[in-house]
């Protein structure tokens, strides 16, 4: 299943993977407290955005391409982020959350290139193949954020699993309990030095099928691991053109051809709300 370690940030920098540990939990208290995040990550999104007199629109459909990720990009101000919901759940929320480091990066002014020509992630990038210096520092922000230091400990102790020697049951219900991908919570787990190199090598090279299999036995885990091809949430898009409808700002002409336009939409991606 490959190495996740020699590319990550942790390994390559240490020095700027621990000020990012320090910037999450500085945005953790701002904008989430002490919850464990899971699919709050997208009401996070907007939510961090509107705090700083942004915008953000988030689009979530399936697009059937495991290899597509998520998208954000910056047009007149306004921040959309995509994330398709065809990949499995927990590996939107590790997108979405990726993404946020790119959209912090704008919000707080530190580096807003990305955004300016828009943000693409693909599979490779947010598992061990990355290569960007950008794409390290945002797994290891998302990494940070969805799997806290202090809630990862709290976990393991209230569910009994070994500071060390875990086992691949321990493994799948950190997963769970954080809801992010298979090599996210090895890595945290490896950061946090409650694995060494030989464990996480031996759990990488957990064949896909039986960590599939595994899964599967603990219902719980199992649900952060579905697809979910029938969300779609279209940004604030619906409620523009009644509003442009409300106001009059449209003809009667354009008003009901727009209305065409987000029912094929809709259609197309298999929900036809009217």
């Amino acid at each position: 299943m490959g190495n996740v370690l020699d590319h990550s940030l942790f390994m390559q920098d240490s020095k700027k993977f621990m000020g990012l540990s320090h910037a999450v939990m500085q945005f953790n208290c701002l904008y989430n407290g002490s919850n464990i995040i899971q699919d709050d990550i997208f009401s996070i999104l907007v939510n961090y955005a509107r705090q700083n007199q942004k915008v953000l629109d988030i689009f979530r459909f399936p697009t059937k391409d495991d290899d597509f990720c998520a998208l954000t990009c910056v047009q007149k101000g306004r921040i959309f982020v995509y994330i398709n919901s065809w990949i499995p759940l927990s590996n939107q929320i590790f997108a979405a959350a990726h993404e946020l480091y790119h959209i912090w990066c704008f919000i707080e002014e530190k580096d807003g290139s990305i955004l300016k020509k828009g943000s693409f992630l693909s599979a490779a990038a947010m598992d061990e193949e990355v290569t960007s210096r950008e794409d390290k520092e945002a797994n290891a922000f998302a990494g940070l954020l969805l799997v806290p230091a202090n809630a990862l400990h709290e976990q393991m102790q209230i569910y009994g699993i070994p500071r060390d020697d875990q086992s691949l049951e321990d493994i799948i219900r950190l997963m769970a309990i954080f809801s992010v991908p298979y090599k996210a919570i090895l890595l945290r787990l490896y950061e946090e030095k409650y694995m060494n190199v030989d464990s996480v090598r031996k759990f990488l090279a957990v064949e896909k099928d039986m960590l599939k299999k595994e899964i599967g036995y603990m219902l719980d885990a199992d649900r952060w691991q579905r697809r979910t091809p029938e969300i779609l949430q279209m940004g604030s898009l619906k409620q523009l053109i009644e509003n442009n409808i409300e106001f009059g700002l449209l003809t009667d002409s354009r008003a009901k051809d727009d209305n065409e336009i987000f029912r094929h939409i809709l259609q197309r991606y298999g929900r036809d709300r009217g």
